[in-house]
Parts: C-alpha cells; structure tokens; sequence
C-alpha cells in the first residue's frame, strides 16, 4: 500500500498543481507536459519548505493537506488533461516513462547493496538529509558522512521529505520516489529530440520510431541507470537542465518572454536541487545579456520578472542558510571548495588533468589504475572497470557505440552549412550549440575540486551527456549497418554495465553463503572484510557494513557480555569492542535522532523486500529483466528495419506531391 500511495502521489502531486497554471498558455502538448512537472516540482518545494519553517500544528496533516490541494488542481483542470492525454506525443512520451519507470523497479528488486568501485555512503547521506527535512532535526545535527548541511542544496530532498511524510520513512520507500524523479530525465529529452532531429516528419512512424529507440537507449545506458537507482539528486538536475535549454531556444526562436523566463526558473530550481548546474546558469545567463536582451521589446521589464522569480527561488535557501549557517558554512561547505582546498597540486594541472582524464577512459591510458579493484569474484572486477568506463568517462557514457556516434554526428551537424543558409534561425542555433558545448565540457570539468585519475564527467554533465543520447535517437532512422552495430552495442552496454552492475549489487549474506563480514584491527576498531570467492571488492563490502552497521553493534552488544575471556588481554580487547559499538548506537540519536531505533536497526531496500518476497530467490527479477530488454530490442529492431521503407515512401510523396503543385502553377 505505501508503494501505491506514493506513486499515486507522484503522479498527482508531480504534474497537477503545475499543469493548473500552464494549461491555458499556447505551448505544445510535451511543452505543458515538461513545464507542469518542472514548475510543480518547485511549488511542492516552496509549500514544504514553508511547512518546514513555520512548524504548524498537526504534524503530517500537512503533508496530506497539499496533496489534496493538488488533487483539487487535478480534478479543476481534469478536462485540459484529458485533451492533453488525447494528444499523441504525449501519450507516446508518457509510455515511454512508464515502460523506464517500470524497469528500474525491476532493477530495484535486484539490489540489496548500493556499490559501484569506490562510491559508497552518498546513497545514505541523502536519506538521511531527507529525514533531517522530513522529521525537523536540530540545525545542530552532523550530517553523517562528515559535511555540513549547506553541503548540498536542498530541493530534492525536501521532495522527498514531502512524499516520505505521507507514504512512511523508510529508506525502500526513498529509493522509489528518487528512482521516479531521476527518471524524469528522459521526459526532457523526448522534448529535445524534434531540435537535435532539426524536424519531425509529418508521418508518425519517424517520431514514434525516435521516441522508441530513446526509450531503448536510455534503458540500456548504464550512465542514466545508475544515476536513477543510485538515491541521489544528479538526474533530477538534468531534467531542469535540459528543460531549460529548451525553453531558452524555443523563447529565442518564437521571441517568447515567458518561455525564456520559464528557462531560468528552470535552471534556478536545478540549482537547488544540486549544484553541478552552475556552468549552465552562467552560460546561459553569459548568452542572454551578450546576445538576446539588447535586442528584446521589453528587455528591462522582462530582466526584472526574471531576477525576481529566481531570486525568490533561491532565497528560500540561501537566504535561511545564512541566517542559521552564516556566510562561510553556507558558500565554503559544498565540496569542490573544500576538495580544492585539501588538494596540495597546482589547481590549472589538476583542471587540465582532469579534463584529459574524463575524455580518454582509464581503461585506455592506463588500465592498471584498476588493481585497486583486485577482489575475489572476477564478475565483480569486471563489473568496476565497466562501472568507471561508463560512469566518470565523457564519450563511454553516451554508449560504447553510441559515443562514438555522437561525436561524428556533432562534426558532421558542424560542418555542414549548406542548410543553415536558407533559414537564420538555423545559423543561430548552429553557432549556439557550437559555443554551447565547447564552453560547457570543459567548463564543467574544471569547477570540479577534486582530483581524480579515472575522471569526473559524470558530476557536472550528466544533462549533455543525456543530450549525446539523445541525438543519437534522433537520427533514426538508421542505415542498415549502422542499426546493428547500434544495436549490439546496446547489448554490451546492458550486459556489462546495466545487467552485470545489478547482479553485484545484489549480492548480500544468504543462508549457507557468508560474503561478508565484520572484523576488527589491533585497536579494535570493526570493519567489513569479504569471506567468499563472489565476494565483490572490499569497497564494496563498505556499503555493506554501512546498511548493518547498526544491527551488527546491537547483535554485538548483546552477545559480548555472555561471552567468557580466556585471558585478562582477551578481556581488554572485547572491552574496546564494546565500547566503539556503544559509541555507534549512541551515534543512532545524534545523527539519526531515533530512526534505526524505531526501524530494528536496520536498513531495507527494494531487493530486500523482493528477497523475502521471492525467498531469497533474486532470479526472478534478473530474469524479467533480461526478458523486458529481449522484448524491447526485438520492438526497436523492427521499427529499425521497417522504417526506412516508410521514410522512402515519404520522399517519393514529397517529390509528387512538388510535381504536381509546379505543374497546377505553370497551368
């Protein structure tokens, strides 16, 4: 029930309170659709950042009482969304989502243990600031993995305060909203897909064979699963990204203020849902006053709808983040300030560096950076050299063909000029996109504080990344050959990084096979250490024995007072044992304030409940998976190989259709 509940929060929550206000405006049918999720997302943040503040009496009523707001919206506009659900795009956009949504739900019911090389705690982090939002902790609270609160902005966890509130706290439930809002990714993309594709044909094969092969690529790319069942705020981010360039170009081409406007409040709500979206905000506002607000009717009048909307926006953090946090907590905390602070280099090497890094792949220049790796199970190596071949690299993100393709494609779209001299508009955005994306890579690589050898694309450029994809889609339809090879690479790209990932993922202490387990240094200090040849890497092992931390002390705690000492040295030792697990449960009120107490000390994913469910037994899920991706290939290869018969027969109406109109003029 609290599965169905949220969902059927999601949808309503998450579309109707915006779509009230954009209904009557002369956008098209994905238009309203992107822009009622964009701006309803950010009035659920400002009504539970108001509910947060003010405290009111009643608890989680108001929770409830917004979302019967929304409901409200839903059923006082329920006639415009019937005729927005009546229009084909959106609903073949809209089943796109679905089928994504409902195949990372199978992910979900894959994994019991977040992993992935070196990433670990993230996912934990961002449960619990959503606990801070959801359950009002003290400013006082420590934020567990060490950072202060102003570390991050707030909008999505906030979000999922809102939705935790009224479908219950716990962290599997947290996994399925952040699943559902990353995903929302995809929906920006499909609005994109008619400006990368330069038109959609008249026919409906073509747009429908598009929307089908992103559907295809995305559910295969290892970059946008992971960063959607991965519970953090990247994707979401890039949603409001890519939402913006939108909007931005469509204001410029039709000279539209409010679509312009709407693309900076875009891009003011991803920046409070994560901060990669910096570079973006500056480019974008960089190119509006050099470019476009010289030249508009009402450009002071239009500048100041724009400073305000954002500025109101963003002051409802910043604003009370320096009044409780003060100036350097809330502009010094975020991490590429404190990691460029602790980085002892010269930061233009660091930047140059890794720019260098995130084009060429590890895997390439130097593949023994991944001995640090080196475990028992070599499905689980193979897995992390995947894993940091897709994740951190620029051109393996977007598909081991895929990437490739997208760089010819971009030369080829620069190249060529001959179309964009018939139409100036072309010859704009030919000369945007061009300054876009050369000032964005590396722009977006060098604000990064850190310094890593394997890369550090996917903090920053996850949306042009997501675009990359994109364009890919929006070629179709393919030549023969190119299909297949698009094709099979989408098969290695879900074997290696999408099905394999998941499987590791799912790898946890079952009844007769211990793969991990607890074991303590000289100092007495506990750790987890890997016992069995699947074993995955130590890392990984990491994120284990954060999910059990606190059972294994409370476990822990009961046995070592029953056990007998041999020797006074035994007994001093189990005594510092006893003391560093009390100190843990003790941690359970100062950075948790109770919820591990009240949830049995444990943590349950998705896949832990589908254990239970399935008995232990996780390939049901693994098998629907390969089953759902079999069935999705065979649904794009047969659009692939009909449609060019479609767009021929097009062609050859075109030129009938100019035969004859130049034939009835000369008569």
């Amino acid at each position: 029930m609290s599965f169905f509940l949220v969902l059927c929060l999601l949808a309503i929550c998450g579309f109707a309170p915006g779509f009230f206000f954009v209904r009557r405006l002369r956008w098209s049918p994905m238009e309203k659709l992107c822009g009622s999720i964009g701006l309803s997302l950010a009035l659920l943040y400002l009504a539970s950042w108001a509910i947060y503040l003010i405290r009111p009496p009643g608890g989680p009523a108001a929770w409830f009482l917004v979302s019967g707001v929304c409901a409200a919206a839903a059923i006082a506009a329920r006639r415009d969304i019937g005729g927005l659900l009546s229009a084909r795009q959106a609903r073949r956009e809209l089943a796109g989502y679905g089928f994504l949504l409902a195949w990372t739900l199978v992910i979900l019911s894959m994994i019991r243990i977040h992993s992935g090389a070196g990433w670990s705690i993230d996912w934990m982090e961002h449960f619990q600031r959503v606990l801070y939002f959801l359950h009002r902790f003290p400013t006082s609270t420590p934020v567990w993995v060490g950072y202060e609160l102003p570390a991050r902005p707030p909008m999505m966890n906030v979000l999922g305060a809102f939705f935790l509130g009224q479908a219950g706290d716990q962290f599997a439930i947290h996994q399925v909203v952040f699943t559902a809002l990353n995903l929302l990714l995809f929906l920006a993309c499909c609005l994109m897909l008619p400006a990368l594709a330069g038109r959609v044909p008249g026919r409906r094969g073509l747009a429908r064979g598009r929307v089908l092969a992103l559907t295809a690529f995305f559910a295969a790319s290892p970059l946008v699963m992971e960063n959607a069942t991965y519970p953090w705020t990247k994707s979401l981010a890039a949603f409001y990204a890519v939402l913006a360039l939108w909007f931005y170009l469509a204001g410029w081409r039709k000279n539209d203020g409010l679509r312009i406007t709407a693309a900076f409040v875009a891009l003011a709500a991803g920046l409070l849902v994560h901060y990669s979206l910096g570079p973006y905000c500056a480019l974008l506002g960089l190119h509006y006053l050099a470019r476009i607000f010289w030249r508009r009717p009402r450009k002071w009048r239009e500048l100041g709808v724009i400073v305000a909307l954002c500025g109101v926006l963003l002051a409802t953090w910043f604003a009370w983040s320096l009044t409780t946090f003060g100036w350097k907590t809330t502009f010094q905390s975020n991490t590429s300030v404190t990691s460029s602070q602790r980085y002892g280099g010269n930061n233009l090497v660091k930047m140059g560096a890794n720019l260098f890094d995130s084009v060429v792949p590890a895997v390439v220049r130097n593949p023994g950076l991944f001995r640090m790796f080196k475990q028992p199970s070599r499905a689980g190596f193979v897995r992390d050299v995947a894993f940091l071949t897709y994740q951190v690299s620029l051109i393996p993100a977007m598909g081991l063909v895929g990437g490739p393709l997208v760089i010819w494609l971009l030369y080829r779209a620069f190249r060529r000029r001959d179309r964009c001299r018939s139409s100036p508009w072309r010859a704009r955005q030919r000369s945007f996109w061009l300054w876009f994306v050369l000032c964005i890579v590396p722009l977006g690589i060098v604000v990064v504080g850190e310094r890593d050898s394997f890369g550090v694309a996917h903090l920053t450029l996850i949306p042009m990344e997501a675009l990359g994809i994109t364009m890919v889609a929006a070629a179709f339809p393919w030549r023969r050959s190119l299909a297949i090879a698009l094709l099979a690479g989408c098969a290695i790209d879900f074997g290696l990084g999408v099905y394999l990932h998941a499987r590791i993922e799912s790898l946890e202490n079952i009844p007769g096979r211990t793969r991990f387990q607890v074991a303590f240094d000289k100092d007495g200090r506990p750790g987890p250490s890997i016992t069995s040849s699947d074993s995955p890497a130590i890392q990984s092992a990491s994120n284990w024995y954060a999910k059990h931390e606190y059972e294994i002390g409370e476990e822990y705690l009961r046995e070592l007072p029953r056990r007998r000492m041999p020797d006074a040295a035994s007994l001093q030792f189990w005594l510092v044992v006893y003391g560093r697990f009390q100190a843990v449960m003790d941690g359970d009120e100062v950075f948790w304030h109770g919820w591990f107490a009240r949830h049995n000390n444990q943590i349950r994913h998705v896949g832990d409940m589908a254990a239970d469910y399935l008995d232990v037994n996780l390939d049901t899920p693994a098998a629907a998976l390969i089953l759902l991706f079999v069935a999705l290939m065979g649904a794009l290869a047969r659009e692939t190989f009909r449609t060019p018969t479609v767009a021929i027969r097009q062609r050859m109406d075109r030129r009938e259709s100019t035969k004859s109109s130049r034939k009835a003029h000369s008569k």
